[in-house]
């Protein structure tokens, strides 16, 4: 990693709450919007354990699918330059 990724890498770890609401704000209300369900007791409902089932299926899916598609395609950081390597030797 040269001298400015490294800056960059830090920069990035060091910013603060009111950078980090600013820069990705409807993440920012989701996790806030969490939070508060959690906090507030809404997983003792049956409304709440329904919401938090139907929300873990589709982020299960999500993680899942991307990871599927990862292994496929060689698109994870190590296996892309791997793949590189080996495109460049065959060919």
């Amino acid at each position: 990693m040269d001298i400015s990724a490294d800056a960059a890498a830090r920069r990035d770890r060091s910013r603060d709450l009111g950078d980090y609401v600013r820069d990705e704000p409807l993440r920012s209300l989701t996790v806030a919007t969490a939070a508060g369900f959690i906090l507030g007791g809404g997983l003792n409902s049956r409304i709440g354990l329904a919401m938090l089932t139907f929300a873990g299926r589709i982020a299960l899916r999500g993680i899942v699918t991307s990871t599927l598609v990862e292994l496929v395609t060689g698109s994870h950081d190590n296996g892309g330059e791997v793949s590189a390597r080996l495109d460049c030797e065959v060919t």
